[in-house]
């Protein structure tokens, strides 16, 4: 079933296609276009090799496990759930463990899949999958990547909410 506005179909013309740059972690796709207003223009997309996965580990009483590092593409330190990025085919529950074993040493009995979300969709095609982590138990820790030095947080779930900052997630500034 399609709701009655995707009936109306793509209201941009496209043109050519060009890869100016592309690395290990994205690539830049410059479209030539016709806007739907008629004008001529340039869209480019960021193309996302990874699919983005987060997970959100709770245990039974009620503290969840927060990541904070330095973000340089921010300029800042930021307190997150453990995330990263599921290789092409991999299944991103796999990644979800995988994540959270390196980053906070927790191993999850029961994974939940609570969002399935595209990111930044006016400007990258990421997608993103976050997990729900229970039943949880020390684990052994992996060495983080080489790009993190992490710290790690625990801290009451519902305190954690009603401290965001509107719209502001748990990222700290």
């Amino acid at each position: 079933m399609t709701d009655e506005w995707e009936d109306e179909g793509n209201p941009w013309t496209m043109g050519a296609v060009t890869q100016p740059f592309a690395n290990d972690w994205f690539r830049l796709d410059r479209h030539e276009v016709i806007h739907p207003d008629g004008a001529e223009g340039i869209y480019t997309v960021v193309r996302i090799r990874r699919h983005a996965v987060g997970v959100l580990p709770i245990d039974r009483r009620g503290m969840v496990y927060l990541v904070g590092q330095w973000r340089f593409p921010l300029g800042r330190y930021s307190w997150e759930m453990p995330e990263g990025g599921a290789e092409p085919g991999e299944d991103p529950r796999s990644c979800a463990a995988r994540e959270l074993a390196e980053e906070t040493g927790l191993a999850a009995a029961t994974y939940l899949p609570i969002l399935e979300m595209d990111l930044s969709n006016s400007l990258t095609d990421e997608q993103c999958t976050v997990f729900l982590a229970l039943d949880l138990s020390e684990g052994a820790q992996a060495s983080p990547d080489g790009t993190e030095v992490l710290s790690r947080r625990r801290a009451p779930f519902f305190l954690m909410c009603s401290r965001a900052p509107p719209m502001g997630g748990f990222a700290t500034r």
